[in-house]
């Protein structure tokens, strides 16, 4: 079940959890085997071994739930990636130590074989708690949550800054495969100013661009930030062309940008919306906002 977009609110008929910085896990408990799907459908058991204590629960129980690595009590996407691209087992046992992996279910969609897909959010919420506190595991928590506040639970998740919030519908079925208004994902925002050093071509229309390339400046080199390809209209994206068509080649372009390229500096800065910095400073999911001219 996947949610929409939303925005911060109060409703009585809706609860709010936080919005897991993580990898989205389907856990399915056999009785023979455990397996860990993400979205994709991959299986992720052998990445995380802490996750065996699953096979205590009984045959027939699957948990939707979000895989993530803490640190100060909060999700930590960088220390999360150190895990996702491990393969060799000695390496998954030695970094699972020292970056210990934690499941944080969030519903129940079977118990011990029990389909619970048409059962109330609430209902699937209480059997999910009583699972839970039975495995008695650390590694495997139910997500918490309150009830009608979403607008201060939103606000709690911005000072502490998280990535944001879920609302749900007390009384909604659980979905499958559907993006439905059961469901909405507030995210918490942030924003900044960068420079443009470039372009990406538009894939149909040669007179556009695909996305701006942005980045920074230290002193003579310049470091690149992200590729913002939303938040434009048709009009914007022909405008930022004829621009940078005209504009000065950059030098020493960043190693690391975008092997299809065009490196451009016309003094253009622009604001962007985005929800966090990867460990080596890229922004995550940015928007384009507006434009500041700097010479």
């Amino acid at each position: 079940m996947l949610a929409q977009m939303g925005e911060p609110f109060d409703s009585p008929e809706f609860l709010f959890e936080v919005k897991w910085d993580g990898t989205r896990c389907i856990a399915l408990i056999d009785a023979d085997r455990i397996r860990l799907q993400n979205r994709r459908y991959i299986e992720m058991r052998e990445r995380y071994p802490e996750f065996a204590c699953l096979g205590q629960l009984p045959p027939g129980t699957v948990l939707d739930g979000e895989i993530v690595v803490l640190e100060a009590g909060k999700p930590s996407f960088p220390k999360l990636q150190q895990r996702e691209h491990l393969v060799d087992p000695n390496r998954i046992a030695i970094v699972a130590r020292r970056l210990p992996a934690t499941l944080i279910a969030f519903d129940l969609l079977y118990d011990a074989g029990e389909c619970l897909l048409r059962l109330p959010l609430e209902q699937r919420k209480a059997r999910l708690a009583a699972v839970i506190r039975r495995l008695a595991n650390p590694h495997v928590i139910a997500s918490d949550y309150v009830v009608a506040a979403g607008v201060r639970y939103f606000q709690a998740a911005e000072r502490h800054g998280l990535e944001g919030i879920m609302a749900k519908r007390l009384s909604s079925p659980y979905v499958l495969g559907a993006r439905s208004p059961h469901w909405l994902k507030i995210k918490v925002a942030q924003t900044g100013e960068y420079e443009i050093i470039g372009y990406t071509p538009h894939e149909k229309d040669r007179d556009a661009i695909g996305a701006l390339i942005i980045g920074e400046r230290h002193g003579a080199r310049w470091s690149y930030k992200g590729k913002v390809g939303s938040g434009f209209t048709d009009q914007e994206r022909r405008e930022f062309m004829k621009l940078l068509r005209a504009a000065a080649v950059l030098e020493r372009a960043p190693r690391d940008g975008p092997k299809d390229g065009v490196w451009r500096l016309g003094g253009l800065r622009c604001v962007v919306r985005y929800f966090e910095k990867t460990k080596i400073g890229m922004l995550r999911a940015p928007v384009y906002k507006g434009i500041v001219r700097t010479g």
